[in-house]
């Protein structure tokens, strides 16, 4: 992997990472530019408290599939235990937990999010502390289902506007966790989750993934549709640490420099 100090991505021994000069300014081009796709995409923007609570990530079945995936901080003082997010669409799920849906829904929203196993993983790739910008349907399983090729497509797209070098794969990990191995073959088998890797170095690093959840989490958080049935949802997820660290890898500083300087489509 390059050294990128001169650029101004410093990755951190415990996870995290310092952006200054050229990354600072392409993170922040990265953020606008998802954030602009997501809303022409019709997405409503939200923007959520970075506390969870830990009975939301409960409900969703998080501590059975990722028992240590979680990073708690203190109570509230009120016998309520929170966590650090580990993705932005649990808050999503708690925020419309127990709603019936007359019509589909798109929701966007950008958080720092923190994963316990990708701060014993280290590496600049792997962050226990990143940013995320989520992409969130519910509706039908069908209409969650063009949603999610739609962005798959945009993406890759955006991507090879860019002049970045990867490919569209199916995941070997679920973004959503099941128990066992026969059910997370199944996940496999049914293609729930797709991610774009792009070529970082001798490796690749997964920059977005494209997730169809089916009914689990409107089961879990009783969202339902207007005949009653369970919700399907679906997300689209990018890490933009993982762009900046993927564009400055590939295309260089004077390359970023040169994407700085052309007027934001805002």
């Amino acid at each position: 992997m390059a050294d990128h100090l001169s650029s101004g991505f410093v990755g951190c021994p415990d996870g995290r990472v310092s952006l200054r000069h050229t990354a600072a300014g392409l993170y922040r081009w990265f953020g606008a530019q998802f954030l602009q796709m997501a809303t022409d995409a019709g997405a409503e923007e939200y923007r959520f408290g970075l506390a969870i609570a830990r009975e939301t990530l409960a409900r969703a079945d998080y501590f059975e599939a990722f028992p240590d995936g979680a990073t708690s901080i203190t109570p509230d003082g009120h016998g309520r235990g929170y966590c650090l997010p580990p993705a932005v669409c649990y808050h999503v799920f708690d925020q419309f937990a127990g709603r019936g849906f007359d019509r589909p829904i798109t929701v966007t929203a950008e958080s720092p999010c923190f994963r316990e196993a990708d701060r014993k993983a280290g590496g600049a790739g792997r962050l226990w502390e990143f940013t995320m910008r989520e992409v969130v349907f519910v509706g039908a399983s069908t209409w969650v289902a063009a949603r999610r090729e739609e962005w798959m497509s945009r993406t890759r797209d955006f991507a090879v506007s860019l002049g970045l070098v990867g490919s569209l794969e199916p995941a070997t990990d679920p973004f959503f966790g099941v128990t066992g191995r026969g059910k997370r073959l199944l996940q496999q088998v049914k293609g729930l989750k797709y991610e774009l890797r792009l070529a970082v170095g001798e490796d690749s690093l997964p920059v977005a993934s494209f997730n169809l959840h089916e009914t689990f989490f409107g089961q879990r958080f009783a969202m339902t549709l207007a005949d009653g049935v369970d919700a399907h949802s679906g997300c689209v997820a990018f890490g933009l640490e993982r762009w900046v660290l993927a564009f400055l890898e590939q295309r260089g500083p004077a390359a970023a420099e040169a994407v700085l300087r052309v007027p934001s489509r805002r």
